[in-house]
Parts: structure tokens; C-alpha cells; sequence
């Protein structure tokens, strides 16, 4: 305890007399905890954006980087297949068509359990019919 003390009345000392400088934080500002994935269907690209708006008011769609066309906000929890992997493109093409953007899909609000996404178009196609309820309406311009 006494080590402690001393230590402190030193610091102190060294502070008033202006041999101990404390550099301030610099204070760094960032985006978005977290990146939104956009899809483009088109060149089969995704890209990783942050926003520094409320999640509620990122954009649903941007220009493409690489192709120009439209890219589509399928949320930070999407995982892009490989580009030469057609049946899985097919696949979330068929899903983002029934108004499924890979946000989690819960049967209960209270839970935290969400339903997996289908791994297969033949999958996809009876989730759809299955979930239809739990599909997401996007704004219209």
C-alpha cells in the first residue's frame, strides 16, 4: 500500500512540475459496427459496405463496382458462394425473388432461435412455401 502511495506522489510531482506529459486519446471515428453485404446477381460479386447511418437507413441497393449494375443489401449475415458455384447463385436468385434477403427468420418474436437458410434450390423452393409469411417487403419508389 505504501509502494502504491509513493508511486502516486511521484507521478503527481513529475506531472506539476512538467517532466510527465499524458497524451490525450486521440478519439478515432469509424463506421458501422458492422459491414452490409451487396449482391450483385449480375457478375455474381458481393461487396462488404459501412454506412455511417443507423442500420435503418442503409441503402436496399447500390451501383455494382465491378459490373455497374444493381447490387442488392442482403445484411452482414451473408456468405457469398463462389463465383463458378451457379446452383447456389441460382438458389439465393430464387430466394431474393420471394422477398427473402437473409435476414433471420423467426417463427417467435421472443426467441432467439432463427430458422437456417435451405442449402439447396429444391430446399429453397419448399422454405419459401413454407416461410412465405416471414418474406420482406421492400420500400417501393
Amino acid at each position: 500500500m505504501a509502494f502504491n502511495e509513493e508511486k502516486h506522489r511521484r507521478m503527481e510531482l513529475r506531472k506539476s512540475t512538467g517532466t510527465r506529459v499524458i497524451k490525450q486519446k486521440e478519439t478515432v471515428i469509424r463506421g458501422a459496427e458492422y459491414a452490409m453485404s451487396f449482391v450483385c446477381l449480375k457478375c455474381k460479386t458481393s461487396n462488404k459496405r459501412h454506412f455511417n447511418v443507423p442500420p435503418c437507413d442503409y441503402p436496399e441497393t447500390m451501383v455494382c463496382p465491378v459490373c455497374k449494375e444493381e447490387s442488392i443489401n442482403l445484411g452482414r449475415n451473408f456468405k457469398a458462394p463462389r463465383k463458378n458455384d451457379l446452383a447456389q447463385w441460382k438458389k439465393i436468385e430464387y430466394l431474393i425473388d420471394h422477398g427473402f434477403y437473409f435476414q433471420k427468420v423467426r417463427l417467435d418474436r421472443s426467441s432467439s432461435d432463427s430458422i437456417p437458410y435451405p442449402r439447396t434450390l429444391a430446399e429453397a423452393k419448399v422454405f419459401v412455401v413454407k416461410y412465405k409469411n416471414h418474406s420482406w417487403k421492400r420500400k417501393t419508389t
